[in-house]
Formats: C-alpha cells, sequence, structure tokens
C-alpha cells in the first residue's frame, strides 16, 4: 500500500508542480498554448494566486505519498478540489470557447481525482491520530 501511495501521490504532486511552475514562471508561453487571454495588472496577480494554490496542493499530495493515513484529509481535499477544477474549465470546454489543450491538462485532474478516490475506498482509514489529533 505505501508502495502505490508513495507513486501515486508523488507523480499527482509532480503534476501540480509542473502546472504552478508553468503558471508562475512560464505564463506568456502558456497562455499563447492554451489559448488563454492575456492576464496583465490585477489579473496576472489572480494567475499567480492560482499558481500557488497549485503548488500547495502538490506539497499535500507529496506528504500524502509519505503518510497516506496521518494526511488522509489531505486527499480528500486534493479529490474535491481537482472536482472543481474540472467543474469549472467543464463549461468553458464544452461550449467550445477554448483550445483542446486545456482540455487535455484538465483531464489530468479528472484522472488524479478518479485514482484518488479509488485510493480512499480501498483502503480504510484506521482509528488513531490524524494530522495531530489524538
Amino acid at each position: 500500500m505505501n508502495r502505490y501511495a508513495r507513486y501515486l501521490f508523488t507523480v499527482a504532486a509532480l503534476f501540480n508542480v509542473i502546472v504552478a511552475a508553468s503558471l508562475l514562471l512560464a505564463w506568456p508561453q502558456m497562455q499563447q498554448l492554451l489559448q488563454l487571454a492575456p492576464a496583465e495588472g490585477s489579473n496576472r496577480l489572480l494567475v499567480n494566486l492560482c499558481g500557488v494554490l497549485v503548488l500547495t496542493f502538490g506539497y499535500a499530495y507529496y506528504m500524502a505519498g509519505r503518510d497516506p493515513v496521518r494526511y488522509r484529509p489531505y486527499i480528500v481535499l486534493g479529490v474535491i478540489g481537482k472536482m472543481l477544477v474540472v467543474a469549472t474549465a467543464l463549461p468553458v470546454l464544452v461550449t467550445g470557447r477554448q483550445g483542446y489543450l486545456l482540455g487535455w491538462l484538465t483531464m489530468g485532474d479528472l484522472i488524479f481525482a478518479a485514482l484518488f478516490v479509488d485510493f480512499l475506498l480501498k483502503r480504510s482509514s484506521p482509528p488513531g491520530p490524524i494530522l495531530g489529533r489524538r
């Protein structure tokens, strides 16, 4: 179990790090590649905030991979976050107002959400301290 958890959540963490780095360090290229509207001024701040949040979730996945019992709540938050990404992007993608590459990127979140749910369902949470609770 720990081996699978380590692999799954490390890959998820790397996915998030790549997305965050793209938003924070290569925004002009990502904007063009994904056919996104320009983000300048305060709109650029929102892109940066998004990147920082994606990076934070990546760290949570890394921690879940190291100790999936203790950090199980992070996995639940990951499912919620990834499904919200899909729900937010889906209407734009379905109406065809966005390029197909953003759809593929969103599919990554959908796949990880499904894998996280599968992990949670197949591995029940044992009683004991979680995130420092006793």
